[in-house]
C-alpha cells in the first residue's frame, strides 16, 4: 500500500482512515472550483490501491451510491491496501443530471487522456490521468444506460492481449453480471478503460442502471453494484471470501446499431432476446404512422439494450447487441 500517495486539494472531512475531499481542475467565473469528489479509505494492512469512478457521463449515477455505500461501510482492520472512491468524475454534468458536461458540451468518455491546455472536458480527463489512474493498480469505471436507454447490466473488460487484459477479464467475470462484454472494436476513442490499459493497469466497464430499470430496480442495480466491487476486491487481494459464480454467462463483444431517420421508436426485441440475422429490432414511424426505418440485426446475436424513450432523432443509438464469444 502506498500511504499518501494521493495528494487533496482540499480536505473537507478526516475520520478513521478515511478521507474525503476534492481535486481542484479550474476556477469558474463566480470563483467555485471545477473539482473532482475523492474518498479515500486506507486499510491498515498492506495491498493494492483500487480505483472505482462513477458519472463519468454525469446522468449515469447507480455507481455512484455504490461507491458511497462501499466507502462508508469498509473497516480499515478488514482490507488489505486503499480503496479510492470517485463518485461523481464529471461533477457538473451530475450536477445537472446531465450525460456530458453542461460548460463545454464535450464527452468526457471520448477524450481521455485528455489534454491540460485546451477545453475543460480535456482538462478533467487528464488531471484524473495524472493525479489519480496513474497512481493505481487496479481501476473500476461504471458506466450505465442514462436517462435514454435501457440495458441489461453487463461488464466490459479490456482485450486479451496481455497478462493485464487477462486481469480484467476475471475481474469482470467476478463482478457478478450475466454478460461479461469484450472491449474491443469499440466505434469510439478517448474511453479510460482502455487508456488505462496502455498504463499497465487492469479496468473493467459496468454498465449497471437504466431508464428504464429506475422506477422499479433502482435499489437491485446499486446492490448489484456495490456487490461488484466487494467482488473485485477479493480477486485482486484486498478482501477475503468466496465469489459467489454466476452460471451461464455470455460472453459478448457489443455492436451500436444506428437509425437513419428520426421519429417514433417502436422496439421489437427485448433485452436477452436471442436475434436472427435479418429480423428487425426497432420499427421507426413518423408522426403520420408511415415506416420511416428499420433496424435489422446483421447476424444471429442478442439484444443487450435500446433506445427507451418514445421519440428517437437520426442517427441516434437505437440498439445496443451482442455478438455471442462464448
Amino acid at each position: 500500500m502506498r500511504k499518501n500517495v494521493i495528494k487533496l486539494d482540499q480536505v473537507v472531512q478526516t475520520n478513521s482512515g478515511r478521507q474525503e475531499g476534492l481535486l481542484y481542475v479550474g476556477l469558474n467565473p463566480d470563483g467555485s472550483w471545477v473539482s473532482i469528489p475523492v474518498i479515500i479509505v486506507e486499510g491498515k494492512k498492506e495491498g493494492p490501491v483500487l480505483l472505482v469512478d462513477a458519472c463519468t457521463h454525469g446522468d449515469e449515477y447507480e455507481g455512484a451510491e455504490a461507491i458511497i455505500n462501499i466507502a462508508r461501510s469498509l473497516n480499515p482492520k478488514e482490507f488489505k491496501g486503499t480503496f479510492v472512491g470517485v463518485p461523481a468524475l464529471n461533477f457538473d454534468a451530475f450536477s445537472f443530471n446531465r450525460r456530458i458536461s453542461p460548460i463545454d458540451n464535450t464527452n468526457l468518455n471520448r477524450v481521455f487522456p485528455g489534454n491540460p491546455n485546451t477545453y475543460i472536458t480535456q482538462r478533467i480527463a487528464h488531471a484524473y490521468m495524472e493525479k489519480l489512474v496513474k497512481k493505481a493498480d487496479f481501476n473500476i469505471s461504471f458506466h450505465g444506460g442514462g436517462n435514454v436507454l435501457h440495458l441489461e447490466p453487463l461488464v466490459g473488460y479490456q482485450p486479451q492481449d496481455d497478462e493485464r487484459g487477462k486481469i480484467s477479464k476475471k475481474m469482470a467475470q467476478a463482478f457478478g453480471t450475466k454478460v461479461p462484454w469484450s472491449l474491443q472494436n469499440l466505434p469510439f476513442d478517448g474511453v479510460l478503460a482502455i487508456e488505462a490499459k496502455k498504463l499497465g493497469i487492469p479496468a473493467i466497464l459496468p454498465e449497471i442502471g437504466s431508464h428504464c430499470s429506475r422506477l422499479y430496480d433502482r435499489q437491485k442495480n446499486i446492490e448489484l453494484s456495490t456487490n461488484g466491487i466487494l467482488n473485485v476486491m477479493k480477486v485482486v487481494g484486498m478482501l477475503q471470501g468466496e465469489i459467489e459464480q454466476i452460471s451461464g454467462q455470455i460472453d459478448v463483444e457489443l455492436q451500436y446499431f444506428h437509425t437513419d431517420n428520426g421519429g417514433i421508436h417502436k422496439i421489437e426485441k427485448n433485452v436477452m432476446e436471442r436475434v436472427k440475422e435479418g429480423e428487425v429490432l426497432a420499427t421507426i414511424t413518423d408522426v403520420f404512422g408511415n415506416i420511416v426505418s428499420e433496424v435489422k440485426a446483421p447476424y444471429d446475436g442478442i439484444v443487450i439494450g435500446f433506445w427507451s424513450v418514445p421519440v428517437i432523432l437520426p442517427g441516434e443509438w437505437s440498439y445496443l447487441y451482442g455478438k455471442i464469444l462464448t
